[in-house]
């Protein structure tokens, strides 16, 4: 049996790390569109960044507590505040320009402390920026496996109750479903996909593959379900890490380009759809 050189063990760990990543956002970006979440997880995201940059110094400084523990948190407490202010009619005018301001202090304080105050302090503030497989570690392979199969057991588990309050929130309150405790479910499942993702894919790129899965398996697949969201993040995540090994580019920048075409063609076979059903709009 031929050894395998530390080379061919950092891509072999990065390709895990990319198809588990796809794994965790494919059931993400069920349960988001599932419970009709998806501009709120997109808004939350603004609170990836801050986290992740406090989490590296908090890391750096501590080196104990993992930068994960630090988003993870961060993203569980954003979530929590916006969903108590809009419990409590606040305009999302309000609440989005709050957590944006007070994420965007946070992350500028942060980077400049790593950058002025740690010897590797840029180089780790890109790599949660942009991603990089070369820092991913056999415990983020368990990370990123617990949470994706964490997610998907308890959408699976949840999945009517989740319908149901999606479909009418407030007939599903009289009927005796905490709806708030799901919700709260959901917001969970954000932050720790959000925490065990981001030190592959960066913040960049969270954005675009929480949501097109989705439209993939919806526009591409015609199958929306589980099965086919999780398929759909899976192949654009793998196929992105195999071209970025190719070219020697970034994940991210592969990734998120594959989903824009897809994206792109997603659009467009909806688009082709609607004239077909339509034929005077031609």
């Amino acid at each position: 049996m031929i050894p395998l050189s530390s080379v061919d063990v950092v891509v072999a760990l990065g390709f895990a790390a990319a198809a588990l990543g796809g794994l965790a956002f494919g059931s993400l970006s069920y349960v988001l569109a599932l419970t009709q979440s998806t501009v709120f997880a997109i808004e939350l995201l603004h609170s990836l960044l801050a986290g992740a940059l406090l989490g590296v110094l908090i890391e750096s400084f501590t080196r104990v507590i993992p930068m994960q523990v630090a988003v993870f948190l961060y993203s569980l407490a954003a979530s929590a505040l916006i969903a108590e202010l809009s419990r409590r009619k606040v305009p999302q005018d309000i609440t989005v320009p709050l957590l944006s301001s007070l994420s965007a202090v946070l992350s500028v304080a942060s980077a400049w402390y790593l950058v002025y105050t740690t010897p590797v302090g840029y180089s780790r503030a890109m790599a949660v920026i942009w991603g990089i497989t070369l820092l991913v570690h056999p415990n983020d392979l368990i990370y990123l496996a617990l949470v994706a199969l964490l997610t998907i057991i308890l959408t699976s588990s949840f999945n009517l109750e989740l319908k149901y309050i999606s479909f009418d929130p407030d007939l599903a309150y009289v009927s005796g479903l905490n709806t708030r405790a799901y919700y709260y479910l959901v917001y969970t499942l954000v932050a720790l996909s959000l925490s065990a993702t981001v030190k592959v894919y960066g913040v960049v790129v969270a954005s675009i593959l929480i949501a097109v899965p989705s439209v993939i398996s919806v526009y591409l697949l015609r199958s929306y379900s589980m099965g086919a969201t999780i398929t759909s993040s899976v192949v654009v995540s793998s196929t992105g890490y195999l071209i970025s090994y190719v070219l020697g580019t970034q994940v991210s920048l592969c990734v998120g380009v594959i989903s824009l075409v897809f994206l792109a063609i997603g659009t467009l076979i909806r688009w082709l759809n609607g004239r077909r059903s339509n034929p005077r709009n031609g």
